[in-house]
């Protein structure tokens, strides 16, 4: 393949390679915005499970009267002495109260006390358990766009668009529900005894965090979904054919290839120009701003080629690409004559 062709395909390829092409044909690459969405809701993902994992929601960082041990308050358990679920640790206090009631009636503190915390625990359990299930769905759906992100096809890009807000969604509510909720259960346990109120701990932090990683990952969902569209077969003015052209392609190219680059050899003796041999019309690429004489010559198609200054003329006459047989003329001439020699071309 000569040189003119090769710069043709090169054109045409670039041409295909656009963004605007790629676009209409719904062919995708990963661009800044797809790559910070993938580390973004990698580290939002990341911070959530902890969140859910580590029993850090609320945090005591005194001890109480007969309990000197910091406690920890989390979705799934509280952590003590040891680790006990919520369902656990309602049940069990609901049994001590069970034990200390007198007949049917329970007159002493101590009872008074546990039956207050029966019913604390009891909602303590019903609110965390459904934080919980919110946020786990959150997290399943936050999986799952990040997952379509990561194969960044057009329908992919579509349904993480749609679903990213719904995971921040489900996890903001869970966390804002679970936050509000626990407040007014240790203050009513605080009201009957020192029992003083816990104050956020890590794990709230974290599911913060990932809220508003998810927040911005619902951002560069939209974003993405804008920018690879799907495409619909059915209708062709889905996107506007805009203004681009070869000619605005070929502008960040090297100067020389603009101007037309080699003319490679046309097999038939004679070397033919690669655009304008396809075209059939005349390159005339030369900065006008150039001193050199501009030449005209004629390929083996009889299509006039040029023009083109003398240095690169005699650049292509000493490399034997323009034969003998070549008619050229200078832009100052009105006849075309045989190269020969190449002398002529001053």
């Amino acid at each position: 393949m000569d040189r003119g062709a090769l710069q043709q395909e090169y054109l045409k390829r670039r041409k295909l390679n656009t963004f605007q092409e790629r676009r209409k044909e719904g062919r995708t690459a990963y661009t800044k915005a797809s790559r910070t969405a993938i580390i973004v809701g990698s580290l939002g993902l990341i911070f959530n499970i902890m969140a859910i994992v580590l029993p850090n929601w609320r945090s005591s960082w005194v001890g109480l009267i007969g309990y000197g041990t910091r406690r920890n308050w989390g979705l799934l358990y509280v952590q003590g002495h040891q680790t006990t679920f919520h369902h656990t640790m309602y049940d069990n206090n609901c049994k001590w109260y069970g034990h200390l009631m007198l007949g049917n009636s329970c007159l002493s503190p101590i009872c008074r006390w546990y039956l207050l915390k029966c019913n604390s625990y009891f909602e303590l359990c019903l609110y965390s358990y459904s934080a919980a299930l919110g946020i786990i769905i959150g997290t399943i759906v936050q999986t799952l766009c990040l997952y379509w992100t990561v194969l960044l096809t057009t329908r992919t890009l579509r349904w993480a668009a749609n679903w990213w807000p719904v995971a921040a969604m489900l996890n903001i509510a869970g966390t804002v529900f679970w936050i509000i909720m626990t407040e007014g259960i240790f203050e009513e346990l605080n009201e009957e005894s020192w029992y003083p109120v816990p104050p956020p701990g890590l794990s709230f932090v974290l599911a913060c965090a990932s809220a508003v990683l998810q927040l911005v990952n619902a951002f560069l969902g939209y974003t993405l979904h804008y920018m690879w569209p799907e495409v619909d077969p059915d209708n062709p003015d889905q996107f506007d054919s805009g203004t681009d052209s070869e000619d605005e392609d070929a502008e960040e190219l090297d100067p020389d290839e603009k101007q037309g680059g080699y003319w490679g050899y046309d097999g038939y003796g004679g070397y033919g120009g690669g655009d304008a041999a396809a075209d059939g019309g005349i390159s005339a690429q030369s900065p006008s701003a150039s001193p050199e004489r501009q030449w005209y010559y004629k390929d083996s198609y009889g299509q006039v080629q040029g023009p083109f200054p003398t240095s690169k003329m005699q650049e292509w006459v000493g490399a034997g690409h323009l034969g003998a047989q070549i008619e050229a003329r200078a832009i100052d001439e009105t006849d075309f004559s045989p190269i020969g020699d190449g002398s002529r071309i001053v």
